[in-house]
């Protein structure tokens, strides 16, 4: 193993704590935050949150999903903006209880 490494091979072992730990680290942290304040940032947070599991399921997908953050804020952001409230309540009611 100490070859491999020295010969820039990353072995499992290493790439766990990255790829599993650290986002489930921060799933933990995400999940014990005070609540907020408004919908929009509860909203925020479950894109977050959602986007981290994928992160730590699809292991070969991390970095682009990972990249993918600023599309969850976005979304979430034209959702609370420029859907129509008639459109946005039920479905904002299936995430915010």
């Amino acid at each position: 193993m100490i070859k491999s490494l020295q010969a820039g091979d990353a072995s499992w072992l290493l790439v766990f704590p990255f790829g599993a730990v650290l986002p489930a680290l921060l799933l933990v942290i995400l999940s014990m935050l005070p609540p907020t304040r408004t919908r929009e940032g509860l909203l925020m947070r479950v894109g977050a949150m959602i986007q981290l599991w994928l992160v730590i399921i699809f292991p070969v997908a991390a970095l682009y999903l990972t990249l993918g953050f600023p599309v969850v804020f976005l979304v979430v952001e034209l959702f609370e903006t420029r859907l129509p409230p008639r459109l946005r309540e039920p479905m904002a009611r299936l995430v915010v209880a």
